[in-house]
């Protein structure tokens, strides 16, 4: 049976809403129909990125205003396709992550009615966490129909948004985990500096330069001694940027950190020669980022050239999930979060 699908996500950047439509079975195929990012309001932005400091929700005015610009934002999406859905899957907005505490916190108000009888499904990581898992990554299975779809049969999935995640995959055998963190930090630190929201296109950090006693600083971490399955908060790595990187340049501390990303990646995979790596997320259009991995890896591409928008990969992974849970069908594992039993993902809000 084939199902439309619509997937929301809203990631650890902060910045927005990816809504994403789908065809799918739910088992051995993904197509697109329809993509569309609503960003945030500036307002809101600001709001989100402080409630994520403070580290508690400050202020239910922040909920009330996130639900509005959902509800808003997706019901023109539906309008606009004019289509007979039969799932929305919602994310909701992740401002906490703890892999330790098992408490993984995303906003969505299960009251929000949008313009559809279809059934909602959200809280897709809660069954992960309740049977012994991180919560994250989630996307792996449907990293693997990708793969199967493309006809790639040892393939490393790199998403780059706020937080760094892989998905390996070695024939059927599937491996995953957020390696390291993502634009997050580089992105806050950025505007910290200059008021800008990102490095566009890489411009500020092309002319950097690794700074040596930085790099080994922050590779020293402890999270780079663990293996796979294993997960981030966006806000894991501050410490440095609070104690050490706001003293120095800033082209050249963007730079030392972009290195990290896939140094932390070429650390977890012991042959990766043969692994096509494939670049996803808001990350992989950072120029100098790109130059970068191809530094540490024979074989880069970006997820594109396959007739794919990099940029939509995880809401329509989120619509792809939410129909393996009207299937019943697992969608984690040992292998990716340290779940203690293979399960399906989501509930019915």
């Amino acid at each position: 049976m084939e199902y439309i699908a619509l997937g929301c996500m809203s990631g650890t950047s902060l910045d927005g809403i990816d809504c994403s439509l789908i065809k799918s079975d739910g088992v051995s195929y993904v197509n697109e129909i329809s993509n569309e990012y609503i960003p945030y309001s500036d307002e809101l932005q600001l709001k989100l990125h402080n409630v994520i400091l403070k580290g508690y929700l400050a202020d239910i005015k922040v909920i009330n205003q996130l639900n509005q610009e959902y509800r808003d934002s997706i019901n023109n999406f539906i309008k606009k396709n004019n289509l007979e859905i039969d799932l929305i899957a919602m994310h909701g907005q992740t401002v906490y992550h703890d892999q330790e505490t098992k408490i993984s916190i995303q906003l969505f108000d299960k009251s929000i009615r949008f313009n559809t009888h279809s059934p909602i499904i959200c809280n897709f990581r809660k069954n992960d966490l309740l049977n012994g898992g991180n919560g994250a990554p989630i996307m792996p299975e449907f990293h693997r129909v990708l793969a199967n779809q493309l006809g790639l049969k040892k393939v490393i999935f790199v998403n780059i948004g706020g937080v760094t995640n892989i998905t390996v995959i070695d024939n059927q055998k599937i491996t995953a985990g957020d390696s390291s963190f993502g634009n997050a930090i580089v992105n806050d630190l950025i505007y910290e500096k200059t008021k800008e929201r990102f490095d566009v296109d890489g411009s500020l950090s092309n002319n950097g330069q690794k700074i040596d006693d930085l790099f080994k600083y922050i590779t020293s971490d402890e999270y780079f001694l663990e293996n796979l399955p294993k997960s981030l908060d966006r806000n894991s790595f501050h410490k440095y940027l609070d104690n050490f990187i706001k003293e120095r340049k800033l082209n050249n501390s963007i730079y030392t950190l972009l290195e990290v990303i896939p140094f932390a990646i070429n650390s977890l995979i012991s042959s990766q020669s043969d692994f096509k790596i494939i670049l996803m997320g808001g990350g992989r259009k950072n120029l100098t980022l790109q130059k970068i991995f191809k530094n540490y890896f024979n074989d880069v591409s970006l997820i594109d050239i396959y007739n794919m928008n990099g940029d939509f990969i995880e809401s329509q992974g989120m619509a792809y999930l939410g129909i393996r849970y009207l299937l019943k069908k697992h969608s984690t594992y040992y292998t990716t979060t340290k779940v203690l039993k293979n399960i399906y993902l989501g509930e019915r809000c």
